[in-house]
């Protein structure tokens, strides 16, 4: 049976990220989580404590990656800065603006 998800969740448009982050601690990432969890368009937010590996399934017509990362940043943790993560992070910026834009565009074809 498939998942159900959030009522506002446009699944065409469902993106699933992975973020390895800096300076966490417990308190961090309950607070981290809980702030992700509100955002409208955010299906599905899970932090690894052990890894600090941050898995968000949000809505890429309705958030993107800095939306995540501000969150991240207000609770005085960071994204890692290792060239994987930094590469993975230009890569989500990158089709999260080209599936808002496709979303907005209507499709034409000739035939």
């Amino acid at each position: 049976m498939p998942k159900a998800h959030r009522a506002i969740i446009n699944e065409c448009c469902l993106v699933i990220r992975h973020l390895k982050l800096e300076n966490l601690d417990h308190k961090k990432t309950e607070a981290i989580g809980q702030a992700i969890d509100q955002i409208l368009g955010v299906d599905l937010v899970s932090l690894n404590d052990d890894k600090s590996i941050l898995n968000v399934a949000y809505d890429a017509g309705k958030v993107n990656i800095e939306d995540i990362e501000a969150i991240v940043r207000e609770h005085d943790a960071d994204i890692a800065h290792g060239w994987w993560t930094r590469f993975k992070e230009s890569w989500y910026r990158f089709s999260d603006d080209n599936i808002r834009e496709n979303k907005e565009r209507t499709p034409w074809s000739c035939h």
